[in-house]
């Protein structure tokens, strides 16, 4: 669908591919622009090299530009796509929003880190496509082979394009998917059919364009397809084989798949040039911290903002900021100033505490950021049922343009036709679990068995004293002079 901005009349909308229920939010809620992502596992860099798309966290994600940035709007909006995506959205408050001024700027930003995604989620997801689960990519979906993979991400965009000189909004779904065909009884030969578990269907009848793209090259080497690509798409350095769909009558390629698994194979994954983790500090009930640490792979400085929300029971201290770089090279270590800084202290009970920096990270360095906090005390109403457990915290988020070439600007231009552009690529941490004072849950019921008990037993003797007949009985002569010849 494309939407002029400036239009007010839900009449002129179309929604020939667009779904209708996006639509008429976005109409209703004044939303400019809109991410909704619902992730299942974190991305494992040094394992798998650089993702495919600009990160996902653990969790579910929402963040939005609103016209008039009105609070209605914006509590609508997620009560709205909770309802659509059968998601816990509308547990998005005051207290676990934020508006980003570097990350994010003019943007609200969301967060549920302890959201679970399953079949609840990918139903309505897969329902938005043109042809749902009927053919084209929502036949390919299958629900037992999805949710049992190491890592799976689906999400919604809605951004301003440009068609015929005219300022419109697109729309996008994205599914990522990491997969060990080994898990599903696969060794070095699969189908692609066999990989989903599910026939190889025809493209969507609605789709202007139905392709198969596998990249080529770097480590993808070792994999040898089978048919061969019709042809080759290279964008920002990458080589794509393509598979035309329409050029087959509409019948998509059940692709095969052969893996080289010598040695000469058996390679250590491309490192991405960012790569970022946060981990949690200290111990006991009172005090603890954070320590982020962020690695600069290539051999150029680049620019990074790093963003990070910790809740309002988790009081931030900026004092305890620390910044320090150290080279990868020969290990020397010094301090590193950022180039700007935006802070936003938390309030208990209204909104979380949002930290924001800007630095330069130096060529094959490793930047580690360190700021401690107390931990507030709940109420025990507040407390989840699993409370000793601990409480899920988001992760934190590194944007930065990438200098050199980047996959996941690759392939997000190549999906869009758009050819190689500068793009804004993002990492995300892991969730960390913060332990905090839980109060003695079995108390309650240990006063209350005790209360029962003596109340019990105060009633059961009252009960008696004030019921029972007391008769004394007397013993005759006879009876006693019976017992005596007995």
């Amino acid at each position: 669908m494309h939407r002029p901005l400036s239009t007010s009349n839900a009449t002129q909308h179309h929604y020939h591919k667009f779904p209708r229920q996006i639509g008429e939010i976005a109409h209703r809620y004044n939303v400019e622009e809109l991410h909704l992502s619902f992730t299942q596992g974190s991305w494992r860099s040094e394992q798998w090299g650089p993702p495919t798309i600009s990160g996902h966290g653990a969790g579910a994600e929402v963040r939005a530009k609103i016209t008039e940035d009105a609070d209605e709007d914006w509590r609508g909006l997620t009560n709205a796509l909770s309802g659509v995506f059968c998601a816990s959205l509308n547990f998005i408050d005051a207290t676990n929003t934020n508006s980003p001024q570097l990350s994010f700027k003019g943007m609200r930003h969301g967060y549920l880190p302890k959201e679970n995604v399953c079949t609840e989620n990918l139903t309505p997801w897969v329902k938005q496509l043109p042809c749902q689960g009927m053919a084209g990519l929502g036949a390919l979906l299958n629900p037992y082979r999805l949710y049992n993979m190491h890592f799976h991400s689906m999400s919604v965009d809605l951004a301003p394009i440009a068609v015929d000189g005219k300022e419109v909004l697109g729309y996008k779904q994205t599914l990522a998917v990491v997969v060990n065909p080994k898990t599903f009884g696969l060794e070095d030969e699969w189908t692609l059919a066999q990989l989903v578990d599910r026939d190889v269907k025809a493209a969507c009848a609605a789709a202007e364009r139905s392709t198969i793209r596998v990249l080529q090259g770097g480590g993808s080497d070792r994999v040898v397809l089978e048919p061969k690509p019709e042809s080759e798409d290279v964008v920002d350095g990458y080589r794509f084989g393509v598979y035309d769909a329409k050029k087959q009558g509409g019948k998509l390629e059940n692709i095969k798949f052969s893996v080289d698994t010598g040695a000469a194979a058996r390679q250590r994954a491309a490192q991405p040039a960012i790569v970022a983790h946060r981990y949690v500090t200290g111990h006991g009930g009172s005090s603890g911290g954070v320590e982020s640490t962020i690695v600069n792979n290539s051999d150029k400085v680049v620019h990074v903002s790093y963003m990070d929300t910790l809740p309002w029971y988790l009081r931030l201290y900026m004092h305890t900021l620390t910044v320090e770089s150290e080279s990868l090279v020969d290990g020397t270590a010094s301090k590193l100033k950022p180039s700007s800084m935006h802070y936003k202290p938390a309030v208990d009970r209204g909104r979380p505490a949002l930290l924001e920096l800007e630095m330069d990270l130096p060529a094959q360095s490793r930047v580690t950021l360190r700021y401690g906090f107390d931990k507030g005390f709940l109420k025990y109403s507040e407390h989840p049922p699993d409370a000793n457990r601990g409480f899920n915290i988001g992760p934190a988020i590194v944007s930065y343009t990438p200098i050199d070439t980047d996959l996941a600007c690759a392939v997000g231009a190549m999906l869009e036709g758009t050819g190689a552009r500068k793009c804004t690529a993002r990492v995300y941490t892991e969730l960390f679990l913060a332990s905090l004072p839980t109060p003695d849950f079995s108390m309650p019921y240990n006063v209350i068995t005790f209360t029962c008990t003596i109340l019990a037993l105060f009633f059961g003797r009252m009960f008696n004293l004030l019921t029972r007949d007391f008769v004394v009985l007397k013993e005759t002569k006879d009876a006693g002079q019976s017992k005596k010849d007995e």
